[in-house]
């Protein structure tokens, strides 16, 4: 993982949602390598157990949907208890679900907000008590190129690009908010990225760049390296 010896995270409490694979995964493993402490979630308890298992002291894994606000709150509790108030908020969850719109049903739409914009917010909502009181933070959301107005987007992915969207937003208006906390947040908005959910959605198409190269984006941002970065939405794409 290049560049990761130059990020010190000792000290830091991390959180990383959608952390048992992908994009996700290498971020909780970046941070925990940089001496961060990581709570990891995601719904999977198998898959999120098996991570942590390779990080023994360092991190803790918590199940659950990120959409349900129990869940986010038994993170939270769980993650405080055992490491303290967190820090670092990395809202990586997320899903994707390919068809026309015409064929999106209205709850299938709703679930595509309720992983990608819904649990961003109630993470979020959680995590800035904790971070107002201390007076700072860091928080990165992880959008998508899909989300960014202007590249051309692909058919059958106007919810996904709906949702991703409100997550470059909402990253920006928080950050005017929050900037009086000494709290930063921003968001990056990858291209084609070497993981599952990549892979199931694509069709079998090549990926531009690995789960590690945004992860180290992501690190950074979330690092003291970036306290002058806030509001940003960062594109990282391979062409």
């Amino acid at each position: 993982m290049r560049g990761q010896e130059s990020l010190n995270f000792d000290g830091r409490v991390a959180i990383v949602t959608g952390a048992s694979t992908g994009i996700g995964r290498a971020t909780a493993e970046m941070l925990a390598a940089g001496g961060a402490l990581v709570a990891i979630f995601a719904r999977s308890a198998q898959a999120l157990q098996a991570v942590a298992a390779a990080h023994e002291g360092r991190m803790l894994a918590v199940d659950g949907d990120v959409s349900e606000p129990e869940a986010i709150e038994r993170l939270f509790v769980e993650t405080e208890s055992r490491f303290g108030d967190c820090d670092i908020l990395i809202n990586c969850a997320g899903m994707i679900d390919p068809k026309p719109l015409l064929d999106v049903t209205p709850e299938e739409w709703d679930r595509m907000f309720a992983v990608n914009v819904r649990g961003a917010y109630l993470a979020t909502r959680r995590a800035l008590p904790a971070m107002i009181a201390k007076r700072g933070g860091a928080i990165v959301n992880v959008a998508s190129i899909s989300g960014v107005i202007g590249p051309e987007k692909f058919p059958g992915y106007v919810s996904y690009c709906a949702s991703k969207a409100a997550i470059i937003s909402m990253t920006e208006a928080l950050a005017v908010e929050v900037k009086q906390y000494g709290i930063r947040v921003n968001s990056v908005s990858p291209g084609s990225v070497d993981t599952r959910m990549w892979a199931a959605a694509s069709g079998g198409a090549p990926a531009s760049m690995t789960a590690e190269e945004v992860a180290e984006v992501i690190c950074f941002l979330a690092s003291d390296r970036a306290r002058a970065l806030n509001g940003q939405d960062v594109h990282v794409y391979s062409s």
